[in-house]
């Protein structure tokens, strides 16, 4: 346990095994913390020295030995701080294996940034790979939502830039994100060699009320591809959708509306979008081969979505929380 930024931390994340123990974290205080996981005795703060005393005077031992429970065998270190962001870090996320030691990160001005480490044998140097600026939508609850954001730069739920972001984890895919926005927007963009920068391939159908109300979006989960010649991609929003969309690899043309004529050479094509769960749902992730999808939400309940042979997700089970706070036991309902 230990103090990772000066305010909330909003996403942690884990690299690849690969390049070690490293840890991210996105914080409130406007940057990124890269932590390495060094071998060596600590004192935790998880254990309050009068406790560790008093155990150990109990037991008649030295409250100077390391194995009496107040040192742990690892220790987490600082590496590099990335404060490129003007607002809140919201989300941020390693990059796929094949692709090196790359993050991307997402904050509350709209921005997604993309590091690379200099050197993965000296993770004390990250350079700024790659920029995403989002448009800015030009509405009055935007306006007053970034008003807001000025006084103490306190994160509204209403106005938190880019909210969410997923890799593609495709081997034979250029580099490319799935963006979710607190305006509802989802896009994906993909790095062009040819420009050097990163473009918007196509944009998903907004996260929206019945009446085209914008709402934010909550998470995205780009799912692992296993042999598949589609990719899916689950988004959850404020509008208490939980949605699979299904984009397959193109031959070019002119993509979907508002994409780039460049990024569309890049081949990718929105073919459907369904929706899966019409409660309120907060965060969704894909099993390792991207076959079960959970989500969860506010009721307390984890859901396990599966496809049948018609393509349909349905609900396969459902992990019910103790909301009685009398045990740590969950129920599992199976349908």
């Amino acid at each position: 346990e230990w103090v990772a930024a000066r305010g909330a931390v909003r996403r942690v994340c884990w690299s690849h095994p690969e390049f070690g123990q490293l840890l991210a974290t996105a914080g409130a205080d406007h940057s990124v913390v890269i932590w390495e996981e060094r071998e060596g005795n600590f004192k935790s703060l998880a254990t309050p020295d009068d406790n560790i005393n008093n155990n150990a005077a109990m037991a008649g031992g030295n409250t100077n030995n390391t194995s009496s429970g107040d040192t742990t065998s690892s220790r987490w270190v600082q590496k590099a701080t990335l404060s490129d962001a003007r607002r809140a870090v919201t989300t941020v996320e390693f990059a796929p294996r094949h692709l090196g030691l790359r993050l991307a990160s997402g904050s509350a001005d709209g921005v997604v940034r993309i590091y690379e480490a200099l050197d993965t044998m000296n993770l004390n140097h990250w350079k700024l790979d790659g920029v995403i600026e989002a448009e800015v939508e030009d509405t009055a609850d935007n306006t007053e939502a970034g008003q807001q954001m000025n006084i103490g730069d306190n994160l509204s739920n209403e106005n938190m830039g880019v909210s969410s972001l997923s890799w593609c984890t495709g081997r034979f895919e250029p580099a490319t994100l799935c963006v979710g926005f607190s305006s509802g927007r989802v896009s994906l963009y993909r790095y062009d060699d040819g420009v050097r920068s990163w473009l918007e391939a196509i944009r998903l159908p907004n996260h929206a009320t019945a009446n085209g109300v914008p709402r934010g979006v909550l998470d995205v989960a780009w799912a692992p591809n296993v042999g598949r010649s589609y990719h899916l991609i689950a988004t959850c929003g404020k509008d208490n959708r939980l949605r699979v969309h299904r984009v397959k690899r193109g031959r070019g043309g002119k993509g979907e509306e508002g994409a780039s004529q460049t990024a569309a050479s890049s081949s990718l094509v929105h073919e459907g979008t369904e929706d899966l769960d019409r409660s309120e749902v907060w965060r969704c992730q894909w099993n390792l081969t991207g076959t079960v999808l959970a989500s969860s939400g506010d009721c307390g309940v984890v859901k396990l979505w599966k496809s049948d042979f018609q393509g349909k997700f349905k609900c396969i089970s459902e992990i019910v929380g103790d909301t009685t706070g009398m045990g740590a036991a969950s129920a599992v309902r199976n349908q």
